[in-house]
């Protein structure tokens, strides 16, 4: 935990989340920033038909909101959990305080910030693969991100495959057949809600880093 996240959690009140849970909702006042502590959420974007589309997905620790806190703007999208969690409400005006005052929390926005950046950046890379290929090294990347290790490689829990499908604009249909390819290809085993990647390094060498950035 660095300096800038302790500051802004001993500024702020903690409480839990459920799976299912908006953190956030588009159109309302962007009045906070959570710290989110532990659990899994979604970034999804609304759209006029009623339908939806993931934006990507969040893990802990990360902070959810600061864009429209700093913007002065509405959300744009609504945030919603995927597993039980744990959040740390931060009011916006002491939020933009903390940022303006305190070097170690500009420092770990500026980082978080960034981190957006590579993860839009490697999404946009992404898109010249094939399903299969950013199946596994979506999985990897968000695994790494917010998983746990296990004894038997990177668990991740709480995504489906339909937010997998929007989050990579593919089909669900696409998503099932890549998915039974890495199955078969003893890289990745699935449950309900849960993807053990057994063979990271495999999947690395495979199909590529999670960056996209790496010659094929």
């Amino acid at each position: 935990m660095s300096d800038g996240w302790r500051r802004l959690r001993e500024n702020g009140r903690a409480a839990s989340f459920r799976r299912g849970e908006h953190l956030l909702t588009a159109g309302t006042a962007s009045d906070k920033v959570l710290l989110l502590e532990t659990g899994v959420a979604k970034v999804v974007l609304p759209t006029r038909d009623g339908a939806e589309s993931v934006l990507g997905f969040l893990g802990a620790p990360d902070l959810i909101g600061e864009r429209g806190v700093m913007s002065g703007r509405p959300r744009s999208a609504h945030v919603v959990a995927l597993t039980n969690g744990r959040v740390v409400h931060v009011a916006a005006r002491t939020f933009v305080r903390l940022r303006t005052e305190h070097a170690d929390v500009l420092d770990l926005v500026d980082r978080i910030l960034l981190r957006r950046q590579d993860t839009a950046d490697a999404r946009q890379l992404a898109a010249a693969h094939d399903v299969t290929a950013r199946v596994a090294v979506s999985l990897l990347r968000w695994a790494r991100d917010f998983g746990q290790q296990t004894e038997n490689g990177l668990l991740m829990r709480g995504i489906s495959q339909r937010d997998i499908a929007q989050a990579l604009t593919a089909s669900e249909k696409s998503v099932e057949v890549a998915l039974r390819a890495l199955r078969g290809a003893g890289l990745v085993h699935t449950g309900r809600l849960r993807y053990l990647l057994t063979d990271p390094a495999g999947v690395e060498e495979r199909f590529g880093r999670p960056d996209w950035k790496q010659p094929r």
